[in-house]
């Protein structure tokens, strides 16, 4: 029994590529999020928009990221992957030269087996200029305890990923 739910987990694992997906380098940049913390993205503004009633609705974003235990195919765009990427993963078109701000949340509570976890919640907002045709990868990074927003430029040279990190800027609530 444990090895056939291995094996039909393992079948959800797989690439799931988004064909239909229209890019131009001379006018968008992708951007690649990893599973695990709620992601969002609000785009052309350097600020936070306001949640609406129900969460992230009345604010215009798009969720990206989010944790999942079922369902973990990958939708790929075609960016490069590094040798140090995360197993799961959703790529992403953006509008290049406008600002994008990206949310990351963490923590609350959840019920496994009957038991009730609760995690300190963590937010954090940070805004950048993502340059026509070039890849990005957004994800969490911080300490025990801290959340942080990490974002890096993916190129190739030789043949082989680089990555290098990108300054994201606090993005305040917006007024």
């Amino acid at each position: 029994m444990t090895i056939l739910i291995c094996m039909l987990l393992a079948g959800c694992a797989h690439q799931n590529i988004q064909q239909d997906v229209t890019y131009d380098p001379a006018l968008n940049a992708r951007i690649r999020v990893y599973f695990g913390v709620s992601t969002h993205f609000y785009f052309n503004t350097a600020c936070e928009p306001q949640r609406g009633a129900l969460g992230y609705g009345g604010g215009g974003g798009l969720a990206v990221a989010k944790p999942r235990m079922l369902h973990l195919a990958n939708t790929t765009i075609g960016m490069p992957v590094p040798e140090d990427a995360y197993r799961y993963y959703d790529e992403y078109v953006v509008k290049a030269n406008q600002p994008l701000t990206i949310t990351l949340d963490t923590g609350g509570w959840s019920q496994v087996n009957g038991f009730v976890i609760t995690e300190t919640r963590q937010h954090v907002a940070g805004s950048f200029v993502p340059r026509p045709g070039m890849d990005y990868e957004a994800f969490p990074r911080g300490e025990k305890g801290t959340l942080r927003l990490s974002i890096r430029h993916l190129r190739l040279e030789d043949e082989r990923v680089q990555t290098e990190p990108v300054t994201a800027d606090p993005a305040p609530r917006c007024q």
